[in-house]
Parts: structure tokens; C-alpha cells; sequence
């Protein structure tokens, strides 16, 4: 169940980077706006992958 909870913080984090990137983005600051969607897009995916993976080892 730890690595199910890791992978939901992880697309949790990742869904707030994306909202500071875009809140950053319409500051005019695009440097880091285009860091934190970076950032955003790989915790999103590590996020579903170790949910994907967790749940298929506990399927069977």
C-alpha cells in the first residue's frame, strides 16, 4: 500500500507543478514556467507508472 500512496503523491505533485507553471507562466516568468512543467510532466508520469505497475503485481 506505501508504494500506491507514493505514486498518488506523485501525480498529486506533479497536478500542483503544473498549476504553478501556468500561474508562473501568466507572470511572464517563462523560464521557470517551462521548468516546473518539466518537472510536472516527469512526476505525472513516474506517478501512473508505479500505480500501473503496483497494481498489476497486486492483481495476481
Amino acid at each position: 500500500m506505501k508504494i500506491y500512496n507514493l505514486g498518488r503523491a506523485l501525480v498529486l505533485t506533479g497536478i500542483i507543478e503544473l498549476i504553478l507553471a501556468s500561474l508562473f507562466y501568466s507572470d511572464k516568468k517563462v523560464i521557470l514556467s517551462v521548468l516546473l512543467g518539466d518537472y510536472s510532466y516527469f512526476c505525472l508520469l513516474i506517478g501512473v507508472i508505479v500505480i500501473a505497475v503496483y497494481g498489476a503485481i497486486t492483481k495476481n
